[in-house]
């Protein structure tokens, strides 16, 4: 005799969804301590020219 679950048939909601916020709070990080970097390089040395990428990641982290 042969018993199924219902367990096997559910869809994979709840792995996805935390994959996905794995993933957004691992571009956050990374968004933060490039910004800090980018500050630092910034604050040390005035004739410093950033690139697209300092300069966007200065603007999208609201903590500099």
């Amino acid at each position: 005799m042969v018993i199924t679950s219902k367990t096997n048939t559910k869809s994979p909601l709840k792995g996805l969804f935390l994959f996905f916020l794995s993933f957004i709070f691992s571009m956050i990080v990374l968004i933060y301590f490039f910004a800090w970097d980018s500050s630092n390089k910034i604050n040390q040395n005035k004739d410093y020219q950033e690139s697209w990428l300092e300069e966007g990641s200065l603007f999208i982290c609201p903590f500099h």
